[in-house]
């Protein structure tokens, strides 16, 4: 079905994205700014790592950062010096979720998804992270009957 997306939209060809979704934990504190560090690092780690593989543009890096208290976004368009960072950190945390989605130009699917897990596992370790999977959740836009999904 991929094939034959790209095939109906042209201007689509040579864009591909990859998402992931993860536990990062530590035995110590988490704070706030080092949240917001750790989000700004891995956004310009991803896009570096996605131009150093050949990508030609950086069509959008998002990371969703969940902890029992806070939620922060974080999103690149692939500049170092344009990484937006928003949202409230909440109290200190040993663990959060990450949801972390790249949709890059001019490379293929098979090295956005390299890039990306390595530039996330980079950065992991320099926080000091571990990570664990989180089972992949489909949710469908569509009910079978064709009427909107509404929740």
């Amino acid at each position: 079905m991929k094939d034959d997306l790209q095939s109906r939209d042209p201007l689509h060809e040579g864009i591909f994205a990859y998402s992931v979704s993860c536990l990062l934990s530590r035995d110590r504190d988490i704070e706030g700014n080092e949240l917001r560090r750790f989000a700004g690092e891995l956004m310009v780690s991803v896009s570096g790592t996605c131009f150093h593989y050949g990508a030609i543009d950086i069509g959008h890096i998002k990371a969703y950062i969940e902890t029992g208290t806070g939620f922060l976004y974080a999103d690149t368009l692939g500049d170092a010096g344009d990484v937006t960072i928003e949202g409230r950190e909440g109290n200190a945390v040993h663990g959060f979720r990450l949801v972390l989605n790249s949709v890059i130009y001019g490379i293929t699917e098979e090295a956005v998804k390299e890039a990306t897990e390595e530039a996330l596992e980079r950065t992991i370790s320099g926080f000091g992270l571990s990570r664990q999977p989180v089972a992949p959740k489909v949710i469908p836009l569509y009910r079978p009957e064709g009427g909107m999904h509404d929740g």
